[in-house]
């Protein structure tokens, strides 16, 4: 398994992500830029990669990982979940906030950080479960 292939897995899992999550505490909005802003992080910390994602690639319909490749996802379980728990004690709205350029959220996202990562642990669990 290559670095980037987890990224561009997580990428693509986090467009249908996006459409199918319900949160009634959140807009969609906040819940876009903290996925977004989650894979960058990943993308940034574990794999030194500046992905540059966007919350508007959420809809472009694009796809970055190749449609055969099966990743074995139970390896980077742990991996995910490390860097879930430091994005969290890094401050997730704080980088949400910070990163505005990527999303639509102006740098005014209005979630408490338990909230979001309650998003990114649905998102790690739907990524985990497709």
């Amino acid at each position: 398994m290559k670095i980037g292939e987890v990224v561009f897995s997580l990428s693509d899992h986090a467009k249908e992500f996006v459409r199918e999550y319900e949160n009634s505490k959140l807009e969609q909005k906040v819940i876009d830029a903290i996925v977004v802003d989650y894979i960058n992080y990943f993308a940034a910390m574990h794999c030194n990669m500046d992905l540059a994602m966007f919350t508007k690639d959420l809809r472009d319909g694009k796809k970055m990982s190749e449609p055969e490749k099966v990743l074995q996802k139970d390896i980077i379980l742990p991996t995910l979940k490390y860097r879930k728990d430091n994005y969290y004690k890094f401050g997730i709205i704080k980088s949400v906030n910070r990163n505005r350029h990527m999303n639509e959220c102006e740098g005014k996202a209005k979630a408490k950080d338990s909230e979001a990562l309650e998003v990114i642990d649905a998102f790690i669990n739907s990524y985990m479960s497709a």
